[in-house]
């Protein structure tokens, strides 16, 4: 089953438990995903079944899009809602103009400091192994790029925003510092992922309703990738010779980039995913290429 499916991940449910789920559902003998969503959040995870899993790599997710409620006025260790209580502060009425301050000064390159309760690794454990077991956790600052960042509404303790940011961000730092920008504390109490690359929440699939026989929407590879139809001799060649530089493969030749990978198809079939390599003056290298299990 070399399929891609979005789905709306359920608030609660790990990335992973979804992600095992419909491989069970689904009765793919592999899966995996992009993307880790907490808990907490909600909205777009891809799953990758089968030899689908191969084109991972070459996914274009940098840009990311959500939605989050934001808590002013509360601290805990996770920065989210699920965390322990560190710090309470009063709550001031905030004018509009003194939000948008707050907020525009995010846009552009971000520097942050990581939760601890986060998947980075220390020494090879992830840093939220480390905090649940009560041990120090010392993170180093990060960087990425909010794009925009944008008031949905604002209630008293409230703060709602769409944000666009690069792959990476921790939207839960963000909180954070937007509520300490605006002489509080901030915590997140929703998180939705409306979009991450291609991805978009519009086109998922509803989780619970999978799981319940609803007919499943597939994402086209297509739309991902460029796809190449080729004749069964052009198979049989490139599998004997295991690169492009002797076969008469057409338009590939003249993709002259190596960041953009390129889907062999034959008879609507995927048969593999390559990235082709040049030189400064155009001149082909060398092809990587991934072979996939010529089903469906």
């Amino acid at each position: 089953m070399n399929k891609i499916i979005v789905v709306d991940k359920p608030y609660g449910l790990t990335s992973s438990y979804v992600v095992n789920k419909l491989k069970k559902f689904f009765g793919a003998e592999k899966a995996g995903h992009s993307g880790t969503l907490d808990p907490l959040a909600t909205g777009v995870l891809v799953v990758y079944f089968d030899d689908m899993t191969k084109i991972i790599p070459y996914i274009d997710e940098s840009v990311k899009n959500y939605e989050v409620k934001i808590l002013l006025g509360l601290l805990t260790d996770t920065l989210d809602i699920s965390g322990k209580i560190l710090n309470l502060s009063k709550i001031k009425k905030y004018s509009n103009d003194d939000i948008i301050d707050a907020i525009e000064s995010f846009k552009g390159e971000y520097n942050y400091k990581p939760p601890i309760f986060s998947a980075i690794k220390i020494n090879g454990i992830p840093s939220y192994k480390l905090a649940r077991d009560g041990k120090s956790v010392e993170l180093g600052i990060k960087k990425s790029y909010i794009e925009e960042i944008k008031i949905i509404n604002s209630g008293f303790s409230t703060l709602n925003l769409r944000i666009e940011s690069s792959k990476g961000t921790y939207i839960r730092a963000l909180a954070r510092d937007i509520g300490l920008a605006l002489g509080s504390y901030g915590t997140v109490s929703k998180l939705r992922r409306t979009k991450t690359g291609k991805f978009d929440i519009k086109t998922s699939n509803n989780f619970f309703a999978l799981i319940n026989d609803s007919e499943p929407l597939f994402f086209p590879i297509s739309k991902l990738f460029t796809v190449i139809n080729i004749q069964e001799s052009d198979v049989a060649r490139i599998s004997s010779e295991k690169n492009f530089k002797d076969v008469n493969l057409g338009s590939l030749l003249n993709i002259n980039d190596q960041d953009s990978p390129v889907i062999l198809s034959c008879s609507n079939i995927p048969i593999l995913i390559a990235s082709n390599k040049f030189d400064s003056n155009g001149a082909y290298i060398s092809s990587k290429i991934k072979f996939f299990n010529k089903k469906n």
